[in-house]
């Protein structure tokens, strides 16, 4: 037989030897259980108390002697059976669960020197049929309007026409250059400051990197943009508004 399988409900090597010396001689006392497993005495009522807790093994008073005798393994059976159908009536609920907790992630990667077109133009496609929000952290945004001037004012119109609300935070000392009501500034000490924008907008968070040559990174996941959302809220928090 392989006792494993027993094991596996739950038991201990003393448990399975006790409830398998009941199930072969039937009801025992526990001087007779000691005997026939070669178990000390005081180990067999340590695993018989146990076996009682997990209702593999009953009690009865026989001549004002207690003797213990196991249960029907049929009635195990039935018992697993009942578990596993209770089971599988919250079985759905648990693979909606899983398929919520693995999301999607994807990365998309852009060099060169349109990076800022292509972050700023999907901001509208994303947002400009249902509206919503933008949270920009640690820009100067004077690099932007230098290199890309043309792109920055057509997204300004943008966010206008659609309705949608900007929150930039600049480095202390600076301006902000969107003027006509849908942009928020407000700012942080230079200390804070990173010259690398992180734009966050509906379930997406982008990274812009200036060098040679520029990078974009996008990362669209529900619980990534989720998480940098409460950190620019912090940011926000404790900058100074103006």
């Amino acid at each position: 037989m392989d006792k494993s399988i027993i094991k596996n409900l739950g038991l201990t090597d003393y448990e399975v030897e006790i409830f398998l010396s009941l199930i072969k001689n039937g009801p025992l006392s526990a001087y007779e259980i000691s005997k026939k497993t070669g178990l000390y005495r005081q180990a067999c009522y340590d695993a018989l108390n146990r076996l009682q807790e997990k209702g593999f093994v009953s009690t009865v008073l026989k001549n004002g002697k207690k003797i213990f005798q196991s249960i029907n393994p049929k009635q195990i059976s039935d018992y697993l059976d009942e578990q596993k159908r209770r089971f599988e009536t919250i079985m759905p609920e648990l693979q909606k669960m899983q398929t919520l907790g693995l999301e999607d992630i994807s990365v998309e990667v852009f060099k060169g020197k349109n990076t800022v077109r292509i972050a700023l133009s999907d901001i509208i496609s994303t947002l400009k049929n249902k509206g919503g929000e933008v949270l920009c952290t640690a820009v100067d945004e004077s690099f932007a309007l230098e290199t890309n001037k043309t792109t920055v004012e057509q997204y300004e119109r943008d966010i206008l026409r659609y309705k949608i609300i900007e929150r930039v935070i600049l480095k202390k000392g600076h301006k902000g250059f969107l003027k006509r009501g849908n942009t928020k500034y407000a700012f942080i000490e230079n200390k804070y400051f990173n010259p690398n924008p992180i734009i966050i907008y509906g379930e997406k968070v982008e990274i812009l990197m200036w060098g040679s040559p520029n990078y974009l990174v996008r990362i669209t996941s529900k619980n990534i943009s989720d998480s940098f959302r409460k950190q620019y809220e912090l940011m926000w928090f404790s900058s100074v508004k103006k």
